[in-house]
């Protein structure tokens, strides 16, 4: 086989099929924010990308317009290339991904940071007594630039929209509702009413725009008329807000087994947004990612976690609805002497 020339050489070095990918995403969706729900990341990042992907080829793809982009004739013809290389790549996973069967390996997860922190993290030691060999990244999308080295096996997601490729799969639903700590409520009082949260201090997460029609239109109504004293696009940051006593704010009702001095308002349901678990298809062949993925499946269990169930359960029911534990065996202590 003849070794790649030194200009072929620097042609790959220049190609990025993460690039190649982002850029038929905008090509068949027509705009970058729409191409960008699609993808699940953000539209200053797909226009970055599309930057670099025209720098690199040194040619313009788009044109810019009011209503969306157009492609360039430099554009369409690597639209057709890059459709290709698609096909072609789903030829390989199709033929090859069946004949790996091993146990060992990276395995990539994206997951929002909440998620990823206070519910996967905690569980991965024992995961990892079980599957030794298998190597865990997970990206929570937090910062640009700073992506996985590769595009992710797994993906946990609100997102509405997602690739006509990929399996997707209810794990959750997550029953948000409002919470404040017993310290904020002894200090500011305890609202009755949604209305009456315009009087009170208030924590946003940016990211609850998914599954609009999950959401309670009178609670999203009064979100817009209420002052935020605090806005995080981080889940985390958002909970340890709300832990420390610096405001009200809707949260996803398993952060009462977090910390059962977070006290759930009654002021009605919030919203009742699905999280997905999603993939390619070619992926349940490989041994290694369909660990990872039995293992998040059992992360979410509603038998065993009542308050990722359909239908909604109060914190203060939680208890009746957990399965008891297995008696353990004691090993008797070895008699000294």
């Amino acid at each position: 086989m003849p070794h790649p020339s030194q200009d072929d050489q620097e042609l790959w070095r220049r190609l990025d099929w993460n690039d190649v990918r982002t850029f038929l995403a905008v090509a068949e969706c027509g705009s970058l924010n729409a191409a960008a729900r699609l993808l699940g990341m953000t539209q200053p990042t797909i226009s970055r990308r599309m930057e670099d992907f025209e720098y690199r080829l040194r040619a313009k793809l788009f044109e810019r317009t009011p209503r969306g982009v157009m492609l360039t004739e430099a554009g369409v013809m690597v639209r057709d290339l890059a459709q290709n290389m698609a096909r072609f790549g789903g030829t390989i996973m199709r033929e090859i991904a069946g004949h790996d069967d091993s146990h060992a390996g990276r395995v990539r997860v994206a997951a929002p940071d909440g998620i990823a922190g206070y519910l996967l993290a905690p569980r991965l030691a024992k995961f990892q007594m079980s599957n030794p060999n298998v190597h865990l990244s997970i990206d929570c999308g937090m910062w640009i630039g700073s992506m996985l080295e590769a595009e992710p096996d797994l993906y946990l997601e609100m997102a509405d929209a997602y690739a006509p490729d990929l399996v997707s799969i209810p794990i959750a639903t997550l029953h948000y509702r409002a919470f404040a700590s017993r310290a904020y409520l002894d200090l500011y009082g305890t609202p009755k009413t949604i209305a009456e949260l315009t009087e009170h201090r208030t924590i946003r997460h940016t990211s609850h725009r998914e599954q609009k029609s999950t959401w309670n239109p009178k609670a999203a109504a009064i979100a817009q008329l209420t002052q935020n004293h605090f806005i995080s696009n981080s889940s985390a940051a958002t909970f340890q807000a709300v832990r420390a006593g610096a405001g009200l704010a809707s949260l996803p009702t398993y952060v009462a087994t977090l910390d059962p001095d977070l006290v759930m308002l009654d002021l009605g349901p919030w919203g009742d947004p699905v999280l997905f678990l999603r993939h390619h298809g070619a992926i349940e062949h490989q041994r290694r990612v369909k660990l990872v993925k039995d293992w998040l499946l059992e992360v979410f269990d509603p038998t065993e976690q009542p308050w990722f169930r359909e239908e909604f359960i109060h914190p203060s029911d939680f208890a009746r609805y957990i399965p008891p534990a297995a008696p353990t065996r004691k090993t008797p202590r070895r008699a000294l002497g």
